[in-house]
């Protein structure tokens, strides 16, 4: 893969299933999902009733990932608006079984602003897959392994801001490169 984007719109703040607008400080379910033939992720959020009772995207959608999230009020300041570091912790973890490429390349991107948050520590790379460590885990279990879908640099540091901005995180520009790839 030698070019990653990720362009997903944003909530629409109503529940895909019953069309019931989520209110400030209600938790939902939101979700990316994929709609078949398009290349671009879409944001479809659900009530936490609606996603208990078992509704989930129907084709032409595709469920890419999902996480819980509180609706912030519209005074919130933009940082806070983030989702918090469980949240993104939990959508990596969720992609850990990712097959594909393209969960593959997102889980790798995430992985990326995880430590860029601290949340996650690199712990070094062997050929296609980089080691990262939750940050206050015991460190004589293995390291967890991201595989490195090879994008370019440029592209990567794109993709993160794109992700950012799509899930109204603070994405500050990357001062240091990050070196991907085969050593």
């Amino acid at each position: 893969m030698s070019n990653a984007s990720f362009t997903i719109s944003r909530p629409t703040g109503a529940c895909a299933h019953s069309g019931q607008p989520i209110g400030p400080g209600e938790r939902y379910i939101a979700t990316l999902v994929e709609r078949q033939g398009a290349e671009e992720l879409e944001r479809v959020d659900y009530t936490v009733a609606a996603w208990d009772a078992g509704e989930r995207p129907h084709p032409p959608l595709y469920l890419f990932a999902s996480w819980r999230a509180t609706m912030p009020t519209p005074d919130a300041k933009k940082q806070q608006l983030a989702l918090g570091d469980e949240e993104l912790l939990d959508l990596f973890e969720q992609l850990s079984d990712a097959g594909d490429v393209k969960r593959q390349a997102f889980r790798f991107l995430l992985s990326l602003l995880l430590i860029r948050k601290k949340v996650l520590r690199y712990e070094g790379q062997r050929t296609g897959v980089m080691l990262v460590r939750e940050v206050g885990t015991d460190t004589s279990l293995p390291p967890l392994e991201v595989v490195d879908p090879g994008s370019a640099p440029e592209a990567i540091s794109s993709a993160i801001e794109q992700l950012g901005a799509i899930m109204n995180l603070e994405v500050k520009p990357v001062a240091k490169t990050v070196t991907t790839g085969s050593r």
